[in-house]
């Protein structure tokens, strides 16, 4: 079965741009391309798979009309991030993947078919820079308290997740079955309180979780 996308983007030469690399992909199938103004009533009409949307159309400071989208199919946001911090807020409301505009076409369609799969891709290398600038935060109190609620196991899960890895990719990396590895996300999304993968990585880099993950692995390794 096809990938079905959806498009949103208001300038001619990217949508352009956008058709004939989509239409070279045997496995995907462009419904066709809408405006911010129409995304909602256009998902709602051809239901596509994967919606991806280009800024100025939509972009980081239309949170309402983004997360309403991101209540009816996945969505992909190409937007060049002013601050790290606005990424991680779009990841937040229900957005799957935040894409540069310089990423390559590789990376677009390498996470589309990751998203559309149902695994979240948050950011592919050349994008997650965006995340990964962000302010070298202290280890609080609560991200601290996190770290040590996670099992080593799913500490190793949760820096997967952070690299954007599929769940077969997390499979393969740590020798386990599929179904491990699904148990181990819901794990962790269960104990850091969240909805989906995206919104775990940027609660992570945002908190300083991330900081703290390392910190209790090494003492972990000190332990042992």
């Amino acid at each position: 079965m096809k990938i079905r996308v959806l498009v949103c983007c208001d300038e001619s030469i990217m949508s352009a741009a956008l058709r004939a690399l989509l239409d070279q992909q045997p496995d995907i199938e462009v419904m066709g391309f809408t405006t911010g103004r129409e995304s909602a009533a256009a998902v709602a009409e051809l239901a596509p798979h994967v919606m991806i949307v280009v800024a100025p159309a939509l972009g980081f400071e239309d949170k309402g009309e983004l997360a309403e989208l991101a209540a009816l199919t996945k969505i992909i946001l190409i937007a060049k991030a002013e601050s790290a911090h606005r990424s991680v807020e779009a990841l937040c409301i229900g957005v799957r993947a935040v894409l540069a505009p310089d990423s390559s076409a590789d990376d677009l369609i390498h996470v589309l078919r990751t998203v559309s799969a149902g695994a979240t891709m948050v950011m592919p290398a050349a994008a997650r820079r965006t995340l990964e600038r962000l302010p070298q935060q202290g280890v609080s109190r609560s991200s601290a308290r996190m770290a040590a609620e996670l099992t080593p196991r799913e500490s190793e899960v949760m820096l997967l997740l952070a690299q954007g890895k599929s769940n077969a990719e997390v499979a393969e990396k740590l020798s386990v079955s599929m179904a491990t590895v699904r148990s181990h996300v819901h794990h962790v999304l269960r104990k850091l309180g969240v909805g989906t993968r995206a919104q775990a990585v940027a609660i992570a880099y945002e908190s300083g979780l991330m900081a703290a993950i390392g910190r209790t692995a090494e003492f972990r390794g000190q332990e042992g």
